[in-house]
């Protein structure tokens, strides 16, 4: 083996690298009786190889180009142990497929694509009337699309010869059902997601009592009394009584979003929250629920986030929540980002 010297800057760059795997091997070896902090400068090359490709690039989202410095770091540490006679030599390698992510982890993706409750929270008390307020919470804890707020229809209705409740049949089921703590409803097909206007795909959804009670407030107290059968209608000063037009939501989150923004600058807001970002918008509130439900699936499965696919048990839960195809082309993406919202879920709620 032929020495090198090498510059400041890269011993540098080598100690801060190699403290951050001693900081991971810590943890990571706390349970095992095979492996120890005590004994890193002689561990399997697995669980070296293991700390890259599946550590920092697939749970920690590291670009290639920092997979590659830890990569350098690493090779150079145990080299020098080799060296001097402490271990043999390992094979530290980035595989091809851990290549492939870190090159995707590469590319910018704009702002983050989750909520913490806490702030889902400060964007529902933000709103600007019990309308906008019940429109964002239906983002949030039903997961619809903007468009498929109008979807929500007071009476009963019948498709395919079966008949569905509408919500003025929930708000009385929900009265008269105390414990009961979410209620289903039916989103018709016509109003969902489609190419070409041919109408998408229906599916159930499954409101909580929370929102179900905040959409009665709206409708006893706010909605004016007009023979429109959604549930969300314009407002009145507008001068044309009408259902709301697939806008409503973004404006209603926009005005929001100004309001927590203002907080934020002026430091009004609790520390502990995540911040929001100019860039957010309300299909974040969809996307944040997904995540949840993702989350809760791959615990339920007894499954680490970074292993699950499209055809797992928790792709498949959110998709058929919000409408996914569940063996279509952007399935592969779609699973991704709910790996990569659920560990930073991780993180906000370990305050990191």
């Amino acid at each position: 083996m032929v020495r090198v010297s090498v510059s400041l800057s890269i011993v540098g760059v080598i100690r801060g690298e190699l403290n951050n795997f001693l900081v991971w091997l810590e943890s990571y070896c706390r349970d095992k009786q095979a492996i120890s902090l005590e004994t890193h400068h002689n561990l399997p090359v697995d669980i070296l190889n293991y700390y890259i490709n599946y550590e920092l690039i697939r749970r920690r989202s590291k670009s290639l180009a920092m997979a590659d410095r830890a990569l350098m770091s690493l090779r150079a540490y145990y080299n020098f142990l080799t060296y001097n006679g402490f271990t043999d030599r390992k094979d530290l390698v980035i595989d091809g497929d851990s290549k492939s992510i870190a090159r995707e982890n590469s590319r910018p993706r704009g702002v983050v694509k989750y909520y913490s409750p806490g702030l889902r929270s400060q964007i529902y008390a933000s709103s600007s009337s019990l309308r906008d307020e019940c429109i964002l919470r239906a983002g949030g804890t039903t997961g619809v699309r903007a468009k498929e707020n109008i979807g929500f229809l007071l009476n009963d209705f019948t498709v395919g010869h079966k008949k569905y409740h509408g919500l003025l049949s929930l708000f009385q089921k929900l009265k008269l059902n105390p414990d009961q703590t979410e209620f289903e409803y039916w989103l018709q097909g016509k109003y969902t997601k489609a190419s070409r206007g041919s109408g998408g795909k229906s599916r159930m959804l499954y409101i909580p009592r929370d929102t179900l009670l905040r959409f009665i407030e709206y409708y006893e107290k706010e909605r004016p009394h007009c023979e429109i059968d959604n549930l969300f209608v314009t407002d009145p000063s507008s001068g044309y009584l009408k259902q709301i037009s697939p806008a409503s939501a973004s404006a209603a989150f926009a005005n929001s979003r100004k309001k927590i923004l203002s907080k934020q600058r002026e430091g009004l807001l609790p520390d502990y929250l995540d911040l929001l970002d100019e860039k957010h918008s309300y299909h974040i509130l969809r996307h944040s629920f997904g995540t949840d439900h993702f989350y809760d699936a791959v615990k339920k499965n007894g499954m680490r986030v970074d292993d699950v696919t499209p055809t797992s048990q928790p792709y498949l839960v959110v998709a058929a929540l919000l409408g996914h195809s569940a063996s279509g082309r952007g399935a592969p993406a779609a699973t991704k980002e709910y790996i990569r919202s659920c560990n930073l879920k991780e993180k906000l709620e370990a305050g990191v």
